[in-house]
């Protein structure tokens, strides 16, 4: 964790070991010690907005100026002093090869001469003929080193990320577009960047510090659903902050024409009340976690209310009918006072509404309408609500857009953000006979346009602490026979399983493990020589659970929650990657 201050014996340790031995490891061992000159320099105007990162460079011993008790200010910066700033701030051991990498490199006793080589192994540089050190450096340069340093150079050549981030860019237009949206950039007026103007001192030191600042943030709240068949992860709850309980959800009863809250099996209902479910909660309370109860609904479930309210979905029929709502809310809020199932009784701290499928922008409205509705109710009982939303997609894309997530994060206490499960969930004929299986359940740049949007500082939730990502641990597996996709629907493996295809029991050939950078998730692939057929297995690693966190963090988020226990791969990391429990608590 990134705070010492979390609920529970287990977080406040842990979050503490985590948090120095991660400054210890991020931070230069010469700058273990603060430097003992902490005298502003004097060409630092005290009004100015790089004064506070400038200083923070010297107090991290980066940089003691250009003499004098001079910075530097408004001067420009060399590639060689950028590069020697970066990888003293990341901490980098140094690197001294017995000849340069580049023609103007050779001299070791250049200052620069092991930073420069440094930043090529950490690939923050190229390999060319020359690196030109004593050249100004460009904001362009600055823009695409920082977005190497951050892991992020292979999303900022998505295709997805090449549209015009301002009027004068046409070139490395990813890599300016993921600085100016994580807030490291800025332009100037006239929706311009001035790319390829030489970069001043001080604008350098602002986007490493911005850099740095979002790096040195970690994740301080974890938070996990508690739904079917996640008993045997219900000791993981020690090191929640957070935990709802998928134990119900809205139905539309059409003998007695009403909107009703199943938490029973009837129906073929999986979100059921199950027997000793007090003890759970009352063990997640004594765990210091908030509880929740989560309520679901679809609006893919059409239904038909009357002669005027024909096929309608159901999360509509809810939020757009007074009475309907107010009912609801009254269930809802019953429940959370007082679950009821034979003799046992339990109260939950909050609700979980997780309302999906709900598309049109004039949907927004009325769901608004409904939550703060529900607010007011659970206001009186001391209650908090979460609130589950569907992420945008990538431009140009449709999504579900029902979801007004500015004024979600007015009302509600979180936002829970959906963004999982981006695999298809069938094939088409045409797909089937070109053998199509590139379905990534969490492609990286769907994910970033999810975080972008929901952090957008016009239209989404402004309070960036209520924000958590969500991670869903989720399989697909396609098989092919002559070259064919023979299964319209994937197979879903568990992570067991998938641990056991890895480890490969039973002998398939050709089992090899890949990881798509460009997508940032890992996949199988096998032969069974007994049907003659070949495998693909989608799935989420640590490595990929890790990417995601990340690049929350980036965008300023400090929370994530998990679907769902009892199904979040936790093996000992040999070489798997299937360790993502103890990745995640980490964090």
């Amino acid at each position: 964790m990134g705070v010492c201050v979390l609920l529970g014996p287990f977080r406040r340790i842990i979050g503490c070991i985590l948090t120095i031995a991660m400054l210890a490891a991020l931070l230069p061992a010469f700058t273990a010690k603060a430097s003992d000159n902490t005298e502003p320099f004097f060409d630092v105007p005290a009004k100015s907005y790089a004064y506070d990162a400038i200083h923070k460079l010297r107090e991290l011993n980066i940089t003691n100026g250009i003499g004098n008790n001079q910075f530097g200010y408004g001067k420009t910066i060399t590639r060689a002093d950028f590069v020697t700033f970066l990888v003293r701030l990341m901490g980098w051991e140094l690197v001294y090869p017995e000849e340069g990498s580049f023609n103007d490199n050779k001299d070791k006793k250049k200052h620069y001469y092991p930073y420069i080589e440094t930043a090529l192994k950490a690939g923050i540089i190229k390999k060319a003929e020359y690196f030109r050190p004593n050249d100004n450096i460009s904001r362009e340069e600055i823009a695409i080193m920082i977005i190497r340093t951050i892991g992020l150079e292979t999303l900022a050549q998505q295709p997805s990320l090449s549209y015009q981030p301002f009027s004068d860019v046409n070139k490395y237009n990813g890599y300016i577009n993921i600085a100016k949206d994580l807030g490291i950039v800025t332009g100037i007026p006239g929706n311009l960047f001035a790319p390829k103007n030489n970069a001043k001192r001080e604008e350098a030191a602002v986007m490493m510090m911005r850099m740095y600042e979002k790096l040195n943030h970690g994740i301080n709240e974890l938070h996990a659903f508690y739904a079917h068949n996640a008993y045997s992860q219900k000791e993981y709850i020690k090191s929640l902050d957070s935990v709802s309980f998928g134990w119900c959800r809205l139905e539309y009863d059409a003998e007695n024409g009403k909107v009703i809250l199943n938490s029973s099996s009837k129906n073929e209902n999986d979100f059921v009340l199950p027997d000793g479910f007090s003890g759970v909660v009352e063990y997640a309370r004594q765990e210091g976690a908030s509880t929740q109860l989560n309520v679901f609904a679809s609006n893919d479930i059409r239904i038909n209310a009357d002669e005027t309210q024909k096929n309608i979905g159901l999360v509509e029929y809810i939020i757009k009918n007074p009475d309907v709502r107010k009912a609801v809310i009254h269930d809802i809020v019953q429940m959370l006072n007082s679950a009821k199932k034979g003799d046992e009784e339990a109260a939950f701290d909050g609700v979980v509404i997780d309302f999906e499928a709900l598309g049109g922008k004039d949907n927004q409205v009325f769901l608004n309408t409904f939550l703060d509705e529900l607010n007011t109710e659970l206001d009186k009982h001391s209650k908090k609500l979460y609130v589950a939303v569907h992420p945008v997609q990538r431009p140009g894309e449709a999504y579900y857009n029902g979801y007004d997530f500015k004024t979600i994060g007015e009302i509600a206490d979180k936002v829970i953000l959906m963004a999982h499960d981006y695999n298809a969930k069938s094939l088409n004929d045409s797909e089937m006979d070109i053998g199509f299986t590139s379905t990534p359940l969490t492609p990286f740049d769907q994910i970033y346009f999810a975080l972008k949007a929901i952090t957008d500082k016009d239209t989404g939730v402004q309070d960036l602490s209520k924000i958590w990502l969500q991670i869903s641990f989720g399989s697909a597996q396609w098989q092919k026979k002559d070259g064919k996709v023979i299964n319209r629907y994937p197979y879903v493996p568990t992570y067991q399983k998938i641990r056991d295809r890895i480890k490969n029991l039973d002998n398939m050939q050709n089992v090899v493990v890949e990881y798509a950078k460009s997508y940032e998730n890992p996949y199988i692939t096998y032969y069974n020589p007994d049907t003659g057929v070949s495998n693909v297995i989608w799935y989420e690693d640590s490595r990929s659970v890790t990417a995601k966190v990340n690049l929350a963090k980036m965008f300023g988020i400090r929370g994530i929650s998990l679907w769902r226990l009892g199904n979040i791969p936790d093996f000992d990391d040999d070489g798997m990657y299937l360790d993502v429990w103890q990745q995640l608590i980490e964090q």
